[in-house]
């Protein structure tokens, strides 16, 4: 494989072929190739590393308990070189990112800012990798920089492979964010100069439980943009191992203390799931779409 789509809750796959990768970190189960070609793998993040072999099967891993490290490192094992992922979000901004809007955060920040590392396996290098010593990769980087040529690149094409999803079947259930076009979406303008000019970022919160009205207060003033609980773990590690990672977060929910849904913002996410399947679907199927093609 050369690409790999990460999924989480609402993005589900049918018909495919699944296998399972052990890893120096644990067992992945349920992967799947995504295109005749082979070159696109897919991946459920909740549904991928618990697996009970008393009884077969997977049981759903919240964000907490899922196994970053062994899912990482299967999709690299696998021979994947880049990385897209999906994500469900709350907006710490629901005027300017609504319900129904997709962004494509070009930053992260941890609110529990713990090591998440591959370090000290021997196949890691400090600041550079090298492969005369079979190391995959390095520890000491910078993320989301615009001198990663590879990342800018990766998210250019993942923003011109799912724009035309925003003018078929499944725009009509998409809200365009403040400043998104039909020719930029899911960025604000083109996905290089966002990194700088309208910065997205993605906060990446402890979870399970939904975030409080005085922490949502914090993380607005901190910049932030939308809210998740995974793909900050998921970011970094990919980094690690140098496979660019690009992001789409669909906002099921504007944040605690902000929703105005009559039953708040969970029960505001737990409604919006029940009609996002259609879009998420479209997303999929473009990524898919345009990764096999562009090998």
């Amino acid at each position: 494989a050369k690409s790999a789509v990460i999924g989480g809750s609402g993005v589900t796959v049918s018909g495919e072929e699944r296998f399972s990768v052990q890893t120096p970190f644990g067992l992945v189960v349920n992967v799947s190739f995504m295109d005749e070609g082979r070159s696109v793998l897919f991946v459920n993040r909740h549904l991928c590393t618990h697996y009970d072999p008393a009884t077969g099967e997977v049981r759903y891993a919240p964000p907490h308990e899922v196994n970053y490290k062994s899912m990482v490192w299967c999709l690299h094992a696998c021979g994947v070189k880049r990385v897209v992922a999906l994500s469900s979000t709350g907006s710490l901004r629901p005027m300017d990112i609504p319900v129904g809007s997709v962004v494509m955060p070009d930053d992260f920040y941890m609110v529990r800012p713990e090591p998440i590392s591959f370090w000290p396996h021997p196949a890691m290098g400090t600041f550079h990798v090298d492969e005369e010593k079979g190391q995959l990769g390095r520890i000491h980087f910078a993320p989301a920089i615009k001198e990663d040529k590879a990342w800018v690149d990766l998210r250019g094409e993942v923003q011109r492979m799912v724009c035309p999803v925003l003018t078929g079947p499944a725009g009509d259930k998409l809200r365009l964010g403040k400043g998104q076009t039909r020719t930029s979406w899911p960025c604000t303008g083109h996905a290089e100069e966002d990194i700088e000019e309208h910065p997205c970022v993605y906060v990446n919160t402890v979870g399970p439980r939904f975030e409080t009205r005085a922490e949502i207060r914090a993380y607005r003033d901190l910049g932030g943009a939308v809210v998740g609980m995974t793909c900050g773990y998921e970011w970094t590690l990919c980094s690690e191992l140098l496979m660019p990672y690009a992001l789409l977060s669909v906002v099921d929910n504007a944040c605690n203390g902000l929703s105005t849904h009559p039953g708040g913002a969970l029960q505001e996410y737990l409604d919006h799931k029940q009609n996002i399947g259609e879009v998420t679907g479209a997303l999929v199927k473009a990524l898919v779409a345009g990764l096999a093609s562009n090998k």
